[in-house]
């Protein structure tokens, strides 16, 4: 559990980054809208690392030139209190202020009058994740929505800040996604606590799948058990929509329709992971629908494995992404020499693996693909990433690839993900075990 100190002592990083920048700035963030009326309701990433607000169409004011916080929060009619449960709001202000652990929360109609002489205003310039998004996921969608010319408005970060530009037309306007990329990667104990639970739900939601699957069942059937496992242990709901991706469908690297049938003699794909208490995980395992793996399915998939045990202990503070890449690379080379592939395309597909510079992929936090940049410098302790060798054979519309979420720690790693089977004979032992599904079979075949 994040507790309200760490909160403050995040908040503190921030006001000293604001002093050492600008001595009279201030650091502005709008909170997440309510979606919809019955929607579940999840904080921006950025504004809960900085402050725990679970209330629709907040701010936060950061105030470098006092080192005060102050939190602006709208009216709760007493309508919406008795639909939907009390929320701190403007109603009880000083409740809201002992709760937050905040210097004053106020009504959101006070907030002008707290930037009327504010000189130089930080704000993150970048969509707020909010539930089942990344920084990455959101900006490809806003792309897309520029691309429509019967679209092409200005998401809502972008509207803040005109806002912002229009009502305090004398102020400096800058952006705070610096310091929170900075302060996001390296993740605290508690944090790594959180990610860990996460870690483990994401493996055991694995593990039920892969004691589930059977040929002629649906994609979809098991992305329904990891998400049962996810939210019968905690979690709130997915930290992103699973990729399901059988037989051929696993060419597509980001395949999420998840509605095809499971085919016998097929290896199926799946990456998933939960959202539990604003922390992610992610994980990716490939295993045969109907128990075996074939000798071709043993050559790709058990090299991907070799290769990512080879990168996993490569993994350790102060050492650089690049090195490990390339240390494993050497290994690996000497591996392929000794076991060559039984087709030319798939020796060649392994030779430009190696050089592949994204093995060592995206950091892992609030958001399954998180802020922050470790390649270029050396890793340190906190840092959270996924080990995500990937095989590409487009003379076959094949890929293969294996994923887990690690920790470096002072010593090396914690492998979060490390419940979940990765050899070969591990997995096919589990799926002679029974799965869910078959405890509880279809009402009706569809």
């Amino acid at each position: 559990m994040i507790t309200t100190d760490e909160h403050r002592s995040r908040r503190a990083a921030v006001l000293d980054w604001l002093q050492y920048e600008q001595s009279d700035a201030v650091a502005l963030l709008q909170g997440a809208p309510k979606e919809s009326v019955h929607g579940l309701f999840r904080q921006y990433n950025d504004f809960q690392y900085l402050c725990p607000v679970q209330t629709p169409h907040a701010y936060l004011l950061i105030d470098g030139r006092d080192r005060t916080t102050h939190v602006f929060l709208p009216w709760q009619t007493r309508e919406a209190r008795e639909k939907e449960g009390a929320l701190l709001s403007a109603s009880d202000c000083e409740a809201a202020r002992e709760a937050l652990g905040v210097d004053a929360v106020h009504p959101v109609s006070e907030l002008m009058a707290y930037l009327e002489r504010v000189s130089h205003v930080y704000t993150p310039m970048r969509p707020g994740e909010g539930a089942v998004q990344s920084w990455d996921t959101v900006h490809r969608a806003q792309q897309e929505r520029y691309s429509d010319p019967w679209d092409g408005r200005p998401d809502r970060m972008r509207w803040f800040t005109t806002l912002l530009r229009d009502r305090i037309p004398g102020a400096t306007l800058a952006d705070l996604s610096p310091i929170l990329n900075d302060l996001r990667l390296i993740k605290s104990d508690a944090e790594i606590a959180l990610l860990r639970r996460a870690g483990q739900l994401s493996a055991r939601g694995l593990i039920e799948a892969i004691q589930t699957t059977r040929p002629g069942m649906f994609e979809y059937e098991l992305d329904a058990v990891m998400r049962y496992t996810y939210l019968s242990h905690g979690a709130r709901d997915v930290a992103y929509r699973a990729i399901v991706a059988g037989g051929a469908n696993a060419w597509y690297g980001h395949y999420v329709a998840n509605d095809a049938r499971l085919r016998d003699g097929d290896l199926v794909l799946v990456d998933c992971g939960p959202d539990y208490r604003n922390y992610a995980s992610d994980i990716t395992r490939m295993w045969p629908v109907n128990g075996r793996y074939s000798n071709e399915q043993r050559e790709l998939y058990g090299f991907m494995v070799e290769y990512h045990k080879a990168l996993l202990r490569r993994l350790a503070p102060g050492v650089t992404a690049e090195w490990v890449r390339d240390d494993a690379a050497e290994e690996m080379a000497a591996y392929i020499r000794q076991n060559p592939f039984s087709r030319p395309e798939y020796q060649e597909a392994a030779q430009r693996a190696l050089v592949f510079p994204y093995h060592l992929s995206h950091p892992v936090g609030m958001a399954v693909h998180d802020v922050g940049h470790y390649r270029g410098t050396v890793l340190e302790p906190g840092i959270v990433l996924t080990v995500d060798p990937q095989l590409i054979i487009p003379e076959a519309r094949l890929y293969v690839r294996v994923e887990d979420t690690v920790v470096i720690t002072e010593t090396g790693i914690e492998n979060l993900t490390a419940e979940a089977p990765l050899e070969l004979d591990e997995v096919e032992a589990l799926m002679e075990q029974e799965g869910i599904a078959q405890r509880f079979p279809r009402m009706w075949n569809d």
